[in-house]
């Protein structure tokens, strides 16, 4: 009786601390989304205040003893072997949270969030003008918060860059991300090398690209990007697509999962990849199992593979040439002067087409590792001391020139890009980049399983690889560590070798070499 009596009390607490993350994301979906310019100050003071109850309701004593009571200590997480599964690894998942929370002293988290909510909106403002010394003290707060917060939890001296790491992925350390990063840094830029000389030398496959650049309405890519998430199964009663500077999906409810993307008028690719990208996120959240409704296992189990699902989707599904087969006489006819005499074809091939890029959100598949790689190492300086905020533009140059072969002209086109390091989002960019190593691994495991998956995406129907990713990845939440998810789908551990076969055999193929 007495454990039931626990657990009850644990769930209760953990229903407040989600309902308090929740609220917050909203304040924050608001601000990305709405929010006047002169509102940011206060709407800084209401997230500092809901960070602060939320951080406070975490650390709450009385959880402390109700794992204990329960078996789970920080040596044993999971807590009494005859708890029911699902039970233990709710105790595991509360025990991370607790032991952190626990550990951050009083009005942290509090000030943490509302100098994150300045700083957001210091980098709208320093990105629009060009001007990273107006943003520099704000970036220095980031990161002594963020220092701060490793430490407390523990991470010091050379591993408080893992403490920032594990926030995000749990159980993969900074020495382990660059033996990963290792092969991809050396494959990915040889391949780039040898696809930018074939580009140079006018020898690129496909013909002509024009037709993406000149005008495309933006209230027409509006409309296809709705169409298109509707299209790809995003059930538009529990979520909704808005617009920010920066595309991002946040949950703010079990039915409540909300996407963002942004429209160049420029730039017709911008909004349906992101859009693609940000729909793949959502289904992770929409499709968790719905009986860890309003507990901490009702989330995904890390960001990298969050991105694994993102990046899937986005890249192997969506720059596909069976997407295209069927998705293209649509976009046609939302863009029939633009679109003309573009055959599916050739609007494939343009979509693939590689090369290096100075903004990341709009790097091709191939080389978008490299600009993760990049940010990887300067995070790993930064948090060494071995790099200052200040001299963040010149070494963002030479990493660009000497990873991908060209350099910003501009810090709005170099560290100004992301909005992550104005969140103190530290230890987040390798996700991306885990994501596209996960997502392959699950791929191989899928192609086994649904062998004719290309000809259901050529006929426009996703509901056999939704409901595979769904009983396979989504339902478990993050009742599963992410090594652990990945070796009970696929049997496998991390490795970068399906990725760089796949990348490899694709651009070969497309750029004949």
């Amino acid at each position: 009786m007495k454990t039931k009596e626990f657990l009850g009390q644990l769930h209760a607490i953990d229903r407040d601390c989600c309902l308090l993350e929740k609220t917050a994301a909203i304040l924050q979906w608001d601000q990305e989304t709405n929010l006047p310019p002169e509102g940011v100050e206060e709407r800084a003071n209401q997230l500092a205040l809901i960070e602060g109850l939320a951080n406070e309701r975490a650390a709450d004593p009385q959880i402390g003893r109700f794992l204990e009571e329960l078996g789970s200590k920080t040596e044993n997480p999971s807590g009494d072997e005859a708890l029911p599964p699902v039970e233990r690894d709710f105790c595991r998942a509360l025990r991370r949270r607790y032991d952190r929370a626990v550990k951050l002293p009083p009005g942290f988290a509090a000030a943490a969030a509302r100098a994150e909510s300045l700083s957001q909106a210091a980098w709208v403002e320093a990105r629009r003008n060009n001007d990273f010394a107006a943003f520099v003290p704000h970036l220095k707060a980031m990161v002594d918060f963020a220092r701060k917060r490793a430490e407390y939890w523990g991470f010091t001296g050379g591993a408080v860059y893992d403490g920032l790491l594990d926030a995000h992925e749990p159980g993969i350390a900074a020495e382990e991300i660059a033996r990963l990063f290792g092969p991809l840094r050396e494959r990915l830029s040889a391949l780039l090398k040898r696809i930018s000389a074939k580009n140079a030398a006018g020898l690129e496959r496909g013909g002509d690209w024009a037709f993406l650049n000149q005008p495309y309405n933006t209230e027409q890519q509006a409309r296809y990007s709705r169409d298109l998430m509707e299209s790809l199964g995003f059930d538009l009663r529990r979520g909704r697509l808005d617009t920010s500077a920066h595309p991002f999906t946040t949950t703010l409810g079990f039915s409540d999962v909300r996407i963002t993307t942004r429209y160049i008028e420029g730039n017709v690719l911008s909004a349906i990849f992101s859009t693609i990208h940000e729909s793949g996120h959502a289904f992770y959240e929409l499709d968790i199992n719905p009986d860890l409704r309003g507990t901490c296992l009702a989330e995904g189990v890390s960001m990298g593979i969050h991105e694994s699902q993102s990046r899937l989707w986005e890249n192997v599904f969506g720059r596909s040439r069976a997407f295209w087969e069927y998705q293209f006489p649509r976009l046609k006819a939302v863009f029939p002067e633009q679109l003309r005499e573009v055959t599916a074809d050739a609007f494939y091939r343009a979509v693939n087409r590689a090369g290096p890029s100075l903004i990341r959100i709009e790097a091709d598949e191939l080389s978008y590792s490299l600009h993760i790689i990049l940010r990887f190492e300067l995070e790993r300086r930064l948090f060494s001391g071995d790099l200052a905020v200040e001299d963040l533009p010149h070494a963002w140059r030479r990493s660009m020139k000497e990873l991908l072969g060209i350099e910003p002209q501009t810090d709005a086109e170099g560290v100004l890009q992301d909005v992550h390091w104005s969140m103190g989002s530290f230890g987040y960019f390798p996700s991306y980049a885990l994501g596209n190593l996960y997502g392959l691994q699950f791929l191989k495991k899928l192609r086994q399983d649904l062998p004719g998956y290309e000809e259901d995406i050529a006929r426009g129907s996703f509901a056999a690889i939704r409901q595979w990713l769904r009983e396979n990845i989504y339902t478990w939440g993050r009742r599963l560590d992410p090594a652990d998810l990945l070796f009970k789908v696929t049997g496998e551990n991390l490795s970068v070798s399906p990725f760089l076969e796949y990348i490899e055999a694709k651009y070969t193929e497309l750029y004949g070499l």
